[in-house]
Order: C-alpha cells, then structure tokens, then sequence
C-alpha cells in the first residue's frame, strides 16, 4: 500500500478532529482571562503558564481542557505554593473547585464547557533536580511550543484518535496507555504520523526514543518495554507507563493500518452485548466461570487500579498453585462495585496430584521423600532423573476454595485496601449484572482486537 494513502486518511481524519477555530480562539481566550485574574492574586514573583494540548494545538475537538499551572520561585515551600495557589484560584474564578492529588494537591472544576485544572509548581531549568514532579510540565510547553510545525500538530491530533479508537490513549494506570505528552514526542521524533506508523509496525520490545541523545554512548537505565527519554529530563521515562501488552498492542495495530489505511481505524464503534449474547457465550464456553462483586474502596483512579489489578493476579496465582487450571482473569470497576472473574476449565480441582520429588542423585532427600509417601495412591516412581508419587485428595470446588480464600485476603496477597472489602464479597450471577458491569464480563467474553 503506498504511503501517500496514510497520508490522505490522515487528512480525513484531521478535518474530524481538530478544533474549530472559534472552539480553539474561545480554548485560548479563556485561558487568558483567568491566567489575568489569578496573577492579580498571586505574588509578583509568579508566572502563569497555560500548557496542554489546548495550548499547544494539539487536542481533540471537544476537549475543552484548561490547564494551568503557577510557577513560584524554588524558595517557596510546598506548602505555601498550595495555599497562595488556591486563595488566589477561589478568588479569580467562582466555580465548585474540587480538590485532587498529584505530587502535592491542585484544584479542579468545571466551568461552563471547560474543566479548568490549576496546578501549583516551582520554576525549574531543563534537567535540574526537580522539587515537585509537576515542575516539568512548563518545560514541555516551551519545548514542543518551539518544534512542533502546523502539520505536526495535526499528525499528533490524528495519533491521539488514532490510540483513542483502539482504547491505548491515556496514561492513567486504569489505562497504562500513551500519554498526550508521549504522542507529541513520537510525532516529533518521527517528523509525521505517517513515519512513526510504518516505524512502530517494525519495533520489536524494548523499544526506545532518545530525541536528544542524551543516552548514545552510555546504556539508559530504564527497564519499561517502550522507554521515551524526556528531552527535557533525561533520568525519566515518559512512556514508563506503557504496559507491554499496550504497546505490543499499538504495533499490531499500525501493522494492520499500514496494509490497510482506513478511517475505520479511528472511528469503529464499540459494540454493546445483550444479556441472551452473554448467555449463549457462557454457555458455549462449556467452563465454570465464578464473579466476584465487592464495594469498592473510595480511593483516587491511580491507587485504585493498580491495587484492583494487585488483587486480580494475586488471586488468579493462588488459585493456580491449588491445582485450578486457570483459563484466564479480568477485573473491572462499574456504578455498582469492583468486580473480579476467575474461569476455569472445570468447577472442580482435580483429585489427583502429582507430586514432585528430589532428583535421584540426592540419595537422603529421595529416602526421606520415599518415607513421606509410603500411602502414596501411585507411587514413588522414577520418571527421568526424579522421583514422583501420586495421591488423592478431598474434592474441592472453585467457588469452596474462593470462599475460603475471601475469609483472610491478606493471607494470599491481596492489595491492602481490598482486604476488608473481600471479605464482605458477593458471588454474583452473570445474568443479575447490571448494565455496566455486564458489559464488562462482555469485554471478557468477547475479547478480540478491533482491528483484526
């Protein structure tokens, strides 16, 4: 397939998605208006900073986020750039401010059609040691605002639906997809969307993007499957959040849309499953499939997800050392609670186990296991360079041994703050799910890429 055809799907696309001109003029003039009305507020020596893709003419039509950020001098402390922050933001603009937590907190609200973020941080210089993690985010501004051209800017809007459409754009851990930031880095470091698609097809894990450099004669440190160097901080990883399976995920992709460039790629549909689909697929399975429902803890989406999925592997792993032959897991959040869904081959473990012995080299060890075994159902035997024996063992079913498992959660891993809600679960019918959370064991049952 020619490239130019990426090309002109790109240019379909990009009429699609970029902002209208009076959506971008309104974006900015915003922006400018309560930047205006904060600095009045604030010490003399701060600096407003609009940033974000509204202000660099990167984000989607429809986006309407306003970040700001409030530069103050590094003599401040945390502290203090919190609370003059704040006063000045509550004074400069009436809206319902929320609350929220990075590094240290920032205020949100919703006004009108815009979600105005304000973000406290320190001045700080490419590359010096950083006194809030957030303090990047000013360098990025002046650093993209500087190289990205007019058709980059467009490429990194095409890129971002691109990666929405597959569900592999953001970079929360609920997520662990590619962050705004890194897609404006990919697009720059590849000059268009086109090179950085027909790059990626070819990538083979780890991959890295070093822009600047920084790490041509001397080994990075970093151990992620997709490693970007910060042009602006060169000990960090922007992409360190790129789960490997996302990013083997968007290699397959670019590899189906580079043989077939299409708008399809950026607009599919996702389709809802009715509850006699659901039926018929767990019926057809021929598998025991056990829900867990829990309430779920009241925790921020960064601490909640990844101890959501810390449950799910730790689960998934005890059972599997208790002889369930594991089919697979998913776990997933709905308006009504924190669901997990362990399948199995069979609803019973198996009464036979195998157990393995010494190598018979290890005279002792090989009497002492010989001794242990005596009652053995088959066995001891020699198969190989090791000793076996067989034995039977008491039925046990999989929703016995998860509910023995939910009476102490810590015992075989559990996130901690899952604990006290596991203990409290509820197996639950698939077919009583509500609509959410139905649609998430469809997600399950139904799992196939979109593009294949």
């Amino acid at each position: 397939m020619p490239s130019h055809a990426i090309d002109a799907v790109a240019e379909k696309v990009s009429k699609k998605i970029t902002p209208t001109k009076s959506e971008a003029d309104s974006e900015k003039a915003f922006a400018a208006g309560v930047s205006a009305a904060l600095s009045k507020n604030l010490p003399k020596q701060c600096r407003m900073c609009f940033v974000g893709s509204a202000a660099r003419d990167t984000g989607l039509r429809g986006g309407n986020d306003i970040d700001l950020f409030v530069s103050f001098p590094r003599s401040f402390s945390k502290e203090e750039i919190v609370a003059k922050t704040f006063k000045a933001t509550r004074r400069a603009l009436k809206a319902k401010w929320e609350k929220h937590y990075a590094e240290h907190p920032y205020l949100q609200a919703q006004h009108g059609a815009f979600r105005v973020e304000v973000i406290p941080c320190f001045e700080t210089s490419p590359h010096e040691e950083l006194k809030s993690a957030v303090d990047r985010s000013p360098l990025h501004m002046d650093y993209l605002q500087k190289r990205l051209t007019e058709t980059q800017r467009r490429d990194v809007r095409v890129l971002k639906q691109f990666l929405k459409n597959a569900g592999l754009y953001g970079a929360e851990l609920r997520v662990q997809g590619f962050s705004g930031l890194v897609c404006e880095y990919l697009v720059l470091n590849y000059r268009s969307f086109r090179n950085l698609v027909e790059a990626a097809a070819q990538w083979i894990p780890p991959v890295v993007v070093d822009m600047e450099g920084y790490y041509a004669e001397r080994r990075h440190p970093f151990a992620e499957p997709l490693v970007v160097i910060d042009a602006i901080d060169k000990n960090r990883n922007a992409a360190a959040v790129v789960s490997e399976t996302n990013l083997c995920k968007f290699i397959a992709l670019c590899r189906a849309f580079r043989s077939k460039p299409s708008v399809s790629f950026f607009f599919g549909k996702r389709r809802k499953h009715s509850a006699s689909e659901i039926s018929r697929a767990l019926r057809s399975r021929g598998t025991a499939i056990v829900i867990l429902k829990i309430a779920a803890p009241k925790l921020v989406e960064d601490i909640l997800y990844p101890q959501l999925h810390k449950t799910e592997r730790a689960l998934s792993r005890h059972l599997a050392l208790q002889d369930f032959r594991m089919l697979g897991t998913a776990s997933f959040m709905a308006e009504d609670g924190a669901f997990f869904v362990v399948e199995c081959e069979s609803a019973e473990r198996p009464r036979l186990k195998r157990v393995q012995g010494p190598p018979v080299s290890a005279a002792k060890a090989v009497a002492d296991f010989v001794r242990a075994h005596k009652a053995a159902h088959r066995g001891p035997y020699i198969e190989g360079g090791r000793v076996f024996a067989e034995r039977l063992r008491a039925v046990t079913f999989l929703e016995t041994e998860i509910g023995a498992l939910l009476r102490s959660p810590e015992s075989w891993g559990a996130a901690s703050h899952f604990v006290k809600p596991l203990k409290k679960a509820k197996f639950a019918p698939p077919l009583s799910l509500k609509a959410e959370a139905m649609q998430g064991l469809a997600a399950y049952l139904f799992r196939r890429e979109s593009w294949w």
